[in-house]
């Protein structure tokens, strides 16, 4: 299994000698102006993550042992689903039907390969998904007819938490620690006991962007997690 790393960068500060001590005839530093700060930007992350093509894959794995995943192609985005068992690899829904239905309920236009979302799930019967777009929850039968569109859920746990793979649990941080909900019941279990502020498990707060999200992985088989 496969675990994302985190990096912890040393910010190097440069203390400049004093006048006195400068060697003779060597230049100054050079001044760093607002131009050099822009042209160093275009190389971060934000910026050279679009210039990437089929990068950074998360599959999300399904009950049934097949996965999913959002690939980034020169064209926009397309999801891939693949069933190991029969060795197959295609697209998780006809994105234009689904584009098109989307486009009909929500009176707007949604382009096939730039669907305005990043997550999605099955039904329970396989034969829709569901997503949010803004603040509707909508749900589209994979035949692209229908689109229908229902408040979006504002439930923390199930915003920023983890699904487990057999879709049983979903594990989620408070209060510095990792618990686990049970999706059928609603009970909540505490996995871990001794986590504070600035030292909590699994928390989104490495780089400059934070967030309430859990930064874990289940196991294959939904029995454990990995987290930092």
């Amino acid at each position: 299994m496969r675990m994302s790393a985190v990096v912890l960068a040393t910010l190097v500060v440069s203390v400049p000698l004093a006048a006195g001590a400068q060697q003779q005839g060597t230049p100054a530093p050079r001044a760093l102006t607002a131009a050099d700060y822009a042209r160093a930007e275009r190389f971060l992350g934000y910026n050279t993550t679009p210039l990437v093509f089929r990068a950074g894959i998360r599959p999300t794995a399904l009950p049934d042992d097949r996965f999913w995943y959002r690939d980034a192609i020169p064209e926009g985005v397309e999801f891939v689903l693949v069933d190991p068992a029969r060795r197959s690899r295609a697209r998780a829904f006809d994105q234009a039907k689904l584009a098109a239905a989307l486009s009909r309920a929500a009176d707007t236009t949604y382009d096939a390969l730039h669907l305005p979302f990043a997550q999605f799930e099955f039904s329970t019967d396989g034969r829709a998904v569901t997503f949010d777009v803004g603040p509707r929850h909508w749900t589209c039968d994979l035949q692209g007819t229908q689109c229908t569109a229902a408040p979006r859920r504002r439930d923390p746990v199930l915003e920023n938490g983890v699904g487990s793979p057999d879709g049983r649990r979903v594990a989620f941080l408070r209060d510095y620690n990792v618990w686990a909900r049970d999706l059928a019941s609603g009970q909540e279990t505490q996995l871990t006991t001794d986590g504070v502020k600035d030292f909590g498990y699994a928390t989104d707060n490495a780089g400059w962007i934070r967030s309430d999200r859990a930064v874990l992985v289940w196991s294959p088989d939904s029995r454990r997690i990995a987290t930092f």
